[in-house]
This record gives C-alpha cells, structure tokens and sequence, in this order.
C-alpha cells in the first residue's frame, strides 16, 4: 500500500481560484483587448487546478532521456486551427505524458492542451504552437524547472509553487528596484511610454539569458563612460552595436524605442490590424534584438550595455572601482506577496558571478546588473533610488517568465497603479 507524499494546500488552491474568479468579475486590461484575447473566462474548477498544478510539479523534477524537462500546459477546449495538432484519441493527463510531450515541445514553444471529457476526467487532447501576439487569458501553468511552476490566469502571472512552497507573484518588488533607473534625464522622467519600453526589453533580454542555459552577466549602463571604472582593461570584446535588423528603416525611426512604443500605442488604440501587424513585426526586431544581447552574454565576463539596448562590450571582468568600498551585506527580496526582504552577507547571495554583479551595482549606483544562473535562476541587483541601500531581487524568474502580450499589459498597469511611470 502507497500513500501520497506530497498534497498541494487545499487552503492554497481555494485562495488562487478566488482570485482568479475576481480576476474575471474586475476591470482589467481585457476590457481593451477583446480583439486579441482568447477564450476569456474559461475557469476550471478547483479540483482541475490543483490536478494541473500537482502534474506540473511533478513533472519539473522528471527528466527524460537525462535531460530535464519544461511544460506548458493550458486549459482550454480543443479548436481546429492550421497551428494546432490533435490527437486521434485524447491521452490521459498524468506525469508520463506530460514528460514525453514535454521533452518534444520545447524549441519552439508548444503548449499542451488539457480540458475534462464528458466524466470530468482531464485528458490531453493534443497541443498548440505559442503566437506571442495572442494574449494567453484562460489557466495557463508553467513548469520553469525542477520544483517550480508558474501559474498565469487572464494574462496575468498570479501564483506559483517554489519547492515546498506555495506563493502568490507579485511583481512590485522588481518594480521598485528597476523602474527609478529608467529615466536619466527630466524629459525623460515624463515620458511613461519610454520607462515601460525599457522595463520590457529588459525582462525580455532576462528571459532570454535565461533560456540559453549557459548563465550570464547583463551590466545595464545609464552612461557611456562611467562604468568603465568597475571594468579590468583590457576587455576582450569591444566595439559597440545595437543589433537591429538591416531593413529597419532608420530614416523614420531614428530610435531604439520606438518600435514598441508605436506598437503598444496601437493596441491600445485598437488600429486597424494591417497597420497593427506592421507594427507588431517592428517589435518582433527589437525582441530579436534582445535575442542577440543575450547570446553574447553566454561568453565568460559580463556585457555592457545603455538602457535602449547599444551593446558597448562582452566578455568583461568586473573589478572593485578605484576608492570603493566592498560592500559587506545587502537586502535581498523576492517578487513574492508579503516578502519584505531579509539581510544577507555577500558571500552569501551566490558565487563568484553574483557577488561581482553586487560590487558593481554598488559601484555604479545607476545601473542595474542582472545575472542568469545555468540553473534558471535570475537575479537583478541595484542600489535603494532614495536610500542608496544595495539589494537583490532574487527568483525574478517568476516575473521574467511571465511573457507575451499578457506579460506587457498587466506590466503597464500595475507600475501605473503604484504611480511608477
């Protein structure tokens, strides 16, 4: 006779369906978005959502073949479309298919599709290639490596499992610590849309160190030459690039930004879809942009790079600037409902590659170094805007995973609501 070792918080699950009912009840983005969503307010029931939660997580911990396994899993009933693939006879939703399946789904990006048969038993009915200019509204759970998933409902990333520990996302945290870094000019401090172009981008590049598995160093630089003084020379890489593609049309759009500035103002202004899907591959550049930065920073040392994404070198050796003390500790705080950070020493918060990203964002108190560890961790470190206090926002994978349009809007309300922009 066998017992179950492990059973997900009834109380949990309850509180996560609760939110997601108000979630549907409340004015939100989707208000807007109607022309972009899909199948808006498809809740499963509360037994069907700890039954997907509980196959994530275990399936996190699967390996196949020696490789560790990552799924995508959405509630949705199945719907023919040329980038869907169903199964002759739906497949019982448990671990060993999940982790066949997800071992096939990765590279690009498929998401399995689940929904009750007629008993109310979850089966797998096949699955759907991931459109990133779709906003994801109905349950959709991600497992983002061994023990953790994400759980993002409406768009909008609201819980998640970390070990043995059951959370609920908030991204305020990484907010406060990024957002004040934005803007290095008075003009600059009134443009909203230019901060919101800048965040994104930044997480996008994050989730992309993230993805190339190699871990990395991202030195995010507020001017040319500052930062030179917490930099070994020589550097192996220098030069400078911004890596757009050749037939972006510089002549009419003489900047970085504005590529997604144009394209989130015409979703929100809803216009018309042939000028939309224009705008919407220009932010398809600027994302592969972000693409590029990140590659390079799977080479050994840290890339250098502005704000608006002008990669200046890679491949750098951080060192301790001229005259500047080490600092001994920092706070550390998590993208999580209710953390309000602990004190920890600087040995503590990692190994070599983050103890030197927290030197040098404490060297350069206008910057924002962000490191991506080979085991999916992301962690970003940056000085208190008002105090100066040197901190850490740790596991912001729970917000950086968090993607798409969904990920984009649910970001602009949220930094609006705590007066941010």
């Amino acid at each position: 006779m066998s017992y179950d070792a492990y059973n997900l918080s009834r109380e949990y699950v309850d509180e996560l369906w609760l939110r997601m009912e108000r979630l549907l009840e409340s004015a939100s983005p989707a208000e807007m978005m109607d022309n972009i969503l899909q199948n808006v307010g498809v809740m499963p029931t509360r037994e069907h959502l700890a039954m997907i939660m509980d196959g994530a997580f275990w399936t996190s911990f699967s390996r196949d073949e020696g490789n560790e396994v990552t799924v995508s899993i959405i509630f949705t009933e199945a719907a023919r479309s040329f980038d869907t693939f169903f199964f002759d006879e739906p497949i019982p939703f448990d671990v060993r298919n999940l982790v066949k399946l997800g071992a096939a789904l990765e590279n690009p990006r498929a998401d399995i599709g689940v929904w009750p048969d007629e008993d109310g038993q979850l089966q797998i009915w096949g699955f759907k290639t991931r459109s990133e200019n779709v906003l994801i509204a109905n349950l959709w759970i991600q497992a983002l490596g061994p023990g953790q998933i994400l759980v993002t409902f409406g768009g909008k990333s609201i819980g998640a499992l970390i070990s043995n520990q059951a959370v609920f996302v908030d991204h305020a945290n990484l907010m406060r610590a990024v957002m004040p870094r934005l803007s290095l000019s008075q003009e600059e401090r009134t443009n909203k849309m230019l901060k919101m172009v800048r965040y994104t981008s930044l997480l996008t590049t994050a989730r992309a160190m993230r993805g190339h598995g190699r871990g990395g160093t991202l030195l995010v630089v507020p001017d040319p030459e500052g930062w030179r003084r917490s930099i070994d020379a020589p550097v192996p890489y220098t030069g400078g690039a911004s890596f757009l593609e050749s037939d972006y049309d510089v002549s009419q759009k003489p900047t970085l930004l504005a590529p997604i500035t144009d394209f989130f103002s015409a979703l929100i202004k809803k216009k018309e879809s042939s000028q939309r899907d224009k705008l919407s591959r220009m932010k398809a550049q600027v994302d592969q942009q972000c693409q590029h930065i990140a590659r390079l920073t799977a080479v050994d040392g840290a890339l250098a790079m502005t704000f608006d994404r002008f990669v200046f070198c890679f491949g750098a050796k951080i060192i301790a600037a001229e005259g500047q003390d080490v600092p001994a500790s920092l706070r550390v705080v998590r993208p999580v409902e209710g953390d309000t950070g602990r004190i920890v020493s600087l040995t503590d918060i990692g190994g070599t590659r983050h103890q030197s990203a927290a030197i040098f964002a404490h060297a350069q108190p206008g910057a924002v170094a962000v490191v991506a560890s080979q085991d999916g961790g992301v962690t970003f470190f940056t000085t208190d805007s008002e105090n100066g206090e040197l901190f850490a926002v740790q596991q912001a994978e729970l917000a950086v995973m968090h993607e798409g349009l969904g990920a984009a809007y649910w970001n602009y309300f949220r930094v609006a609501e705590m007066d941010l922009l």
